[in-house]
């Protein structure tokens, strides 16, 4: 059977034509060279791929509609978990928005076969995906113990200073070339991180009751092999192309450095801020996933072939010590502007945080006892007071420019020859940014809202609950009135927003 199934296989790629309705160098032109013919990676019929999946959509989606759904799951799940799932669904699912354009794009663009059956049966996955997580959006927006945000997480992306850089590392699977899309999209984000986001995640909400998001993620990941084979595949016939070699190594650590930068630091404050009920901390499950198996097992194995490990996987092991740390503690000190709840971290929580990152309480712990002092309204004082001064944020990539901990940041300050000024995290951002200044010249978030009161901003950006007064962002998860901010509350601190760049002296900045 196995036998007929190949031949089968094979003889219906004799069918692939050159299409006459578009010319296909016009569309989505790549700097590289990609053989005719390579390893199909699956041998699975269009056909027989829908079957199989339309089976996992009825099962998940019937187990939300039907047992989850009655039993109202979500609702017993751990608040504090439900609330990381907020920016979480928001962000991954446009994440599969902008995967489901890399694959059309190579699909319009690699003249080979057996790799377009590959993209196109991942096209459909991302479509699926993408509605897999706006579903569970809608679940929970119906069945969490507090639905808001929920209901505005796909407009918060856009303007939330987390959301902000998470939407742009994920917009490089798709404003590239498309080959440099499938590095970022295939090569590294779903062989590298689709294991410590949709495998430890599901671990994770199961242990704090959350049953709804394993009953999709799991599906998902499922998916995910094939991905990872893909981008091996691809991978593999750019590699077999002697002249693809120095552009190959240049855009592959681009890749890995921007795919690290945000969700290294956003998995980190997830994992080890987010839950209740603990497995293991962030920077277990990167060792385990991104250092071993990944860069160790997968990406040195290649080595004889021409392609290196990332250039700055170093720095990223060191930075995963500290960076999501700091990057809680700055999103923390940011609540308001937030449409999810950042909640206090207390005494078993500071017990494990120094138990997995020695020293943690040392350089944190101030700052979260503070904040828990800091969460009542009545006390009149919001925690990004605890900073002399905000921290710029990186051109490049659109993290806090303290990374990987305030005391010890990497902080580059440029200034061009127009006089803009811009502020990078490391030096990996600094120098990705002189490759394509072009591709990084966006505003961040500061820049955008500068000089814009607190409370206005939060006014303008709906992030009122509907009784029209009370802030969807709460530096804590307690629900008496009496502890609940106000949009009055916040009118009270007069805190403006001010972007950090403008107050730094001249002299401190070195031309670009």
């Amino acid at each position: 059977m196995a036998g007929s199934v190949s031949a089968e296989h094979e003889k219906i790629k004799q069918f692939d034509w050159e299409p006459s309705y578009f010319h296909r160098d016009a569309l989505y032109p790549t700097k590289y060279k990609i053989p005719p013919k390579t390893k199909d990676p699956f041998r699975t019929l269009v056909r027989e791929y829908v079957g199989m999946e339309e089976e996992k959509d009825d099962r998940q989606y019937g187990a939300l509609e039907d047992a989850l759904g009655r039993m109202n799951n979500a609702a017993d799940a751990e608040p504090r978990f439900m609330e990381a799932m907020k920016p979480v669904l928001a962000l991954v699912d446009f994440g599969e928005y902008a995967a489901m354009k890399c694959t059309a794009m190579l699909v319009d663009t690699v003249e080979n076969p057996e790799l377009r059956q590959g993209y196109l049966a991942q096209m459909i996955d991302e479509v699926r995906h993408t509605n897999q997580e706006a579903y569970l959006m809608r679940y929970f927006a119906k069945h969490a113990p507090d639905p808001a945000g929920f209901n505005s997480g796909f407009q918060m992306r856009a303007f939330d200073p987390i959301g902000r850089p998470g939407r742009a590392v994920f917009e490089a699977f798709m404003n590239d070339d498309p080959i440099t899309n499938s590095l970022n999209l295939q090569v590294v984000a779903e062989t590298a991180y689709t294991n410590p986001l949709f495998v430890a995640v599901t671990e994770v909400a199961a242990a704090n009751g959350d049953q709804a998001t394993p009953s999709v993620f799991l599906s998902i990941q499922s998916d995910e092999s094939r991905h990872m084979a893909n981008g091996y595949s691809t991978l593999a016939a750019v590699l077999s192309e002697p002249d693809n070699l120095p552009m190959l190594q240049e855009d592959f650590d681009t890749a890995f450095w921007r795919q690290h930068v945000f969700l290294d630091n956003f998995q980190g404050a997830v994992y080890d801020y987010f839950s209740k009920v603990r497995m293991k901390s962030y920077k277990e499950y990167w060792n385990q996933w991104i250092w071993e198996d990944w860069a160790g097992s997968y990406i040195e194995r290649l080595e004889p072939f021409g392609l290196q490990v990332p250039r700055w996987i170093h720095d990223a092991r060191r930075h995963v010590d500290w960076g999501g740390h700091t990057s809680a503690m700055v999103s923390a000190a940011l609540w308001p502007v937030h449409a999810w709840r950042s909640d206090c971290m207390f005494d078993d929580d500071f017990a494990f945080l120094e138990d997995k990152y020695p020293g943690w309480e040392q350089h944190f712990g101030g700052f979260w006892t503070a904040y828990r002092e800091m969460s009542d309204p009545r006390n009149g004082q919001l925690a990004l007071t605890l900073f002399p001064e905000m921290p710029p944020i990186c051109r490049t990539c659109q993290m806090p420019a303290v990374l990987p901990r305030p005391d010890i940041n990497e902080i580059r300050l440029n200034i061009d020859a127009a006089g803009q000024r811009h502020a990078f995290c490391s030096e990996a951002c600094q120098h990705i940014f002189r490759q394509a200044p072009e591709r990084h010249c966006g505003m961040t978030w500061w820049e955008v809202n500068d000089n814009v009161e607190l409370w206005r901003y939060i006014v303008d950006a709906g992030l009122l609950r509907s009784d029209g007064k009370t802030l969807m962002g709460q530096p804590h998860l307690r629900t008496d009135e009496a502890s609940l901010w106000t949009i009055d509350d916040i009118r009270r601190t007069g805190v403006v927003i001010k972007d950090p760049l403008k107050t730094i002296p001249g002299e401190a900045f070195v031309a670009i």
